[in-house]
């Protein structure tokens, strides 16, 4: 049955948040000052292929509106905080991508004695023509998504060199109004184990094996996937950092075929790595990494993934902004599919500070996608222009009527 009960999946997320901030309420009553950070930008853009499709290309003039704010309290052993975001977009060419998103989360930690305990959770509700970027690339339409993430992590330090970190994951992804669209509900849950090593000041080892299961019941598939992976993070000077994982993964994965559920297995690399370079003004990253991704295909995509992002003030009031992403989506399983795709964005920005709190953004993003099975590619180029307002962190007391 492709339809999902997205009123039992609201009720839990809703059920499960209570719970946690109930939960992460009770180790901040002692925490030293609350804050608040409040910020809501507008920008007007223009793209000359909005939907990013192969034909019939569509250009649109488009307006958005952002608030959001982030509000908690934070002491030497406890934190705990809310953050809260709305976006609203609208199109002059093309309505029906219309959306109104919005985002809800939280997080707690305490730290007691050896131990730190953390607790993150968020709810989603967006749209598919952003939500889909990483995985499966379906962004010419405008379908309904919720996400539902919780993310609970323990960290115990065994020596003054040791560390041992267990931490667990799970989110639940619904669609709305999906029939004939091949988007499929999911749910993910990853749990991971990681021993961390200092070998010396500059330089810490580590070993993570996990355990992750993704399960797409509206198509009857399902797999199990184990990893393990070596790595070590090295500081090579006081403004440079390397980091670096390696191993392998083994999957198992079911699906249903002519003859009733097929089994398969099959196994592939996992790394990740990065670079920071931090300068008298401005910082360099870099990133790369290998693994596997839930996503509305039915399955999990074994993902290569690049990224990088440069910010340098070329002026007392003047920054200049470049990041890029790439995407190299396939099945793990090496066999064709309709999921396999290239994806590449970057876009440059120059910013001006206005005032203290205020700035101006000038910027081009540019997009193009190609899928294995599909001859065509689609390309996608847009210029915008946007107003951003950031208050920077005060005490909440400022803000409160009792004062």
């Amino acid at each position: 049955m492709r339809s999902t009960d997205n009123s039992q999946i609201q009720g839990r997320a809703l059920g499960y948040a209570a719970w946690c901030l109930v939960l992460g309420a009770t180790p901040a009553v002692h925490a030293e000052q609350w804050y608040v950070e409040p910020s809501a930008s507008i920008r007007a853009l223009y793209d000359d292929n909005v939907r990013l499709g192969s034909v019939n290309n569509i250009g649109s003039f488009a307006a958005t509106a952002t608030a959001e704010v982030e509000s908690g309290r934070r002491s030497e052993t406890t934190e705990l905080g809310v953050r809260a975001k709305l976006l609203a977009s609208r199109y002059t060419e093309v309505s029906d991508l219309d959306e109104t998103d919005g985002m809800l989360g939280f997080l707690s930690a305490r730290q007691m004695g050896r131990s730190r305990f953390k607790f993150d959770g968020e709810f989603n509700y967006d749209s598919t023509s952003t939500s889909e970027v990483s995985t499966t690339g379906f962004v010419q339409a405008n379908k309904r998504r919720q996400r539902f993430l919780l993310s609970p992590s323990w960290n115990y330090t065994l020596t003054p060199r040791s560390q041992v970190e267990a931490s667990f994951s799970y989110q639940g992804v619904a669609y709305e109004d999906v029939e004939l669209i091949p988007l499929f509900d999911y749910s993910f849950s990853q749990v991971g184990l990681t021993l961390i090593h200092s070998l010396s000041e500059r330089s810490q080892g580590f070993s993570r094996v996990t355990y992750d299961k993704y399960d797409a019941s509206t198509v009857d598939t399902q797999s199990d996937n184990y990893g393990f992976e070596l790595g070590a993070n090295y500081r090579l000077s006081e403004t440079l950092t390397f980091s670096a994982f390696a191993g392998l993964r083994h999957s198992k994965a079911e699906t249903p075929g002519l003859f009733g559920i097929e089994e398969t297995e099959n196994t592939g690399p996992l790394f990740e790595t990065s670079l920071t370079k931090t300068f008298q003004v401005g910082q360099l990253n870099l990133k790369a990494d290998r693994s596997l991704l839930p996503s509305s295909s039915g399955t999990l995509l074994d993902t290569t993934s690049l990224g990088m992002s440069f910010d340098y003030p070329i002026g007392p009031r003047w920054t200049l902004s470049f990041s890029a992403e790439g995407y190299k989506n396939r099945t793990p399983d090496g066999n064709s599919s309709s999921s396999d795709r290239d994806y590449l964005s970057f876009s440059p920005r120059l910013r001006h500070r206005l005032s203290e709190s205020l700035y101006l953004d000038l910027g081009y993003r540019y997009r193009w996608q190609k899928y294995d099975t599909r001859s065509d590619e689609a390309e996608s180029n847009a210029i915008y222009l946007g107003l951003q307002y950031s208050l920077p962190r005060e005490p909440l007391r400022r803000w409160s009527l009792l004062e």
